[in-house]
């Protein structure tokens, strides 16, 4: 029997799996997971509190040349708002439960292993 190598699809999984649990342990409360339109993707939609969290996931191996923080590119940015757009029109319901929006990143590092991970995050990377 073969077994697959790790690549960075799944190792993008791991880190978005455990970015969720990181996010649930300061007390956010996962909503959905992957929402995909035309545009683009949201890793996690959340809610912390009365706002609504749209949080983009970066992994990148500890002491890596760029920083999970510079490696959304103005053209990443540009689909995010209109996936979050897409979101909001879609989801008025869910939207209509929450004071304010706000997208977060959520920086991974590591070494590979899910035991290695360190998180952060930053609120407000992108002004809604």
């Amino acid at each position: 029997m073969k077994v697959r190598e790790a690549g960075p699809q799944y190792t993008g999984r791991i880190a978005e799996d455990q970015a969720c649990d990181y996010l649930r342990q300061n007390d956010y409360r996962i909503i959905c997971r992957n929402y995909r339109s035309r545009y683009g993707e949201i890793d996690i939609v959340a809610a912390c509190g009365s706002v609504l969290v749209f949080a983009e996931v970066r992994y990148r191996r500890r002491h890596s040349l760029v920083p999970p923080q510079e490696s959304v590119s103005r053209a990443k940015t540009q689909r995010l708002k209109l996936t979050i757009r897409d979101f909001l029109s879609k989801h008025s319901g869910i939207v209509e439960q929450y004071d304010s929006i706000r997208v977060d990143l959520v920086c991974v590092s590591g070494t590979g292993d899910p035991a290695s991970l360190e998180f952060r995050t930053i609120k407000g990377i992108i002004e809604f």
